[in-house]
């Protein structure tokens, strides 16, 4: 198994570059090293690696948009392993799958490979788009939105505190986001939704850097999990945030539902901020398809997960 490491050195305020370095001075077996450039770089070096014969063993040092970006490249790869160090500032990938810590996590794996097939979820709208974490339109969508522009996050992740900026934008953005409707439809069952602040599609527990927002998801079992958060005032939905870290904004069932099924389609009543496992993909559609994508893709484990 070749050992190829793609860092994305602007990831985590700089914290990926330092993370690459350490790593490549400790590692005593051989391997490509790879740095982004640009947005979908990452996906492009694992689609040509995937090129190469036999088992590739990508390690992605960066955050969750790098991880996002490798493993669009390496679905429909069965040659092509993920593994993942976390380097960025939300790091939600590593809290719901499998992340390393040190070089000699990865000499352990090299030694005796863990390796499990992993789903991903479907974005079918006026584009196809392939997600990880989780997919969603509403304020959460419009606060990552912001989060990707201020300067605020990186003056914040100079001093450890990156994960704040989340919360900060939040207490902006529920003063000023207007609620929206939808109907969701999955297998036989239609349902409207009034007055939506939130629809999330989750593939795993975590969103925002470290909110537990569907704490019953599992990364491989063939279904998605959608969060509707509807009907309560600015207020309310600012106590409620406030209990995601935990997962018991669930308690809250008269104003937040979650569904379990493998697709969901869902209308929505105007144009909506969307984003992709923490990255900006622009308004919805009037309607959009969001379904699973089973054992799409392949990830190294650490030892002790």
């Amino acid at each position: 198994m070749m050992l190829h490491i793609i860092v994305n050195e602007r990831a985590g305020n700089g914290r990926a570059k330092k993370m690459g370095a350490a790593v490549c001075a400790t590692l005593t077996t051989d391997y490509h090293f790879y740095t982004t450039k640009a947005p979908h770089h990452a996906t492009a070096i694992v689609e040509k690696i995937a090129q190469f014969q036999g088992k590739q063993l990508c390690l992605i040092i960066g955050g969750d948009g790098t991880i996002h970006e490798a493993i669009q490249g390496a679905i429909g790869h069965d040659n092509i392993i993920i593994g993942v160090m976390n380097g960025g500032s939300g790091n939600d990938f590593g809290r719901g799958f499998s992340a390393f810590t040190t070089a000699a996590d990865i000499e352990s794996f090299l030694v005796k490979p863990s390796i499990t097939t992993e789903d991903t979820g479907l974005l079918m709208a006026h584009n196809q788009h392939s997600f990880m974490n989780n997919i969603g339109y509403g304020v959460d969508a419009k606060i990552v939105y912001e989060v990707n522009r201020t300067p605020l996050k990186n003056w914040l992740n100079r001093i450890g505190l990156g994960q704040l900026t989340y919360a900060i934008l939040l207490m902006k953005e529920v003063l000023t986001f207007k609620p929206f409707d939808v109907t969701v439809t999955h297998g036989a069952t239609c349902k409207v939704y009034k007055n939506v602040w939130i629809t999330t599609v989750s593939n795993q527990p975590f969103i925002g850097g470290g909110m537990k927002i569907s704490p019953h998801s599992i990364t491989n079992d063939g279904r998605l999990e959608l969060t509707i958060v509807e009907n309560l005032s600015r207020l309310k939905l600012l106590m409620i945030f406030g209990t995601i870290f935990k997962g018991r904004h669930l308690a809250f069932t008269k104003h937040v539902s979650q569904i379990s099924a493998d697709a969901f389609t869902i209308m929505y009543s105007e144009p909506i901020q969307g984003h992709a496992d923490g990255e900006d993909i622009g308004q919805s559609s009037d309607v959009v398809r969001i379904e699973i994508q089973p054992q799409s893709f392949r990830l190294a484990r650490r030892m002790l997960d």
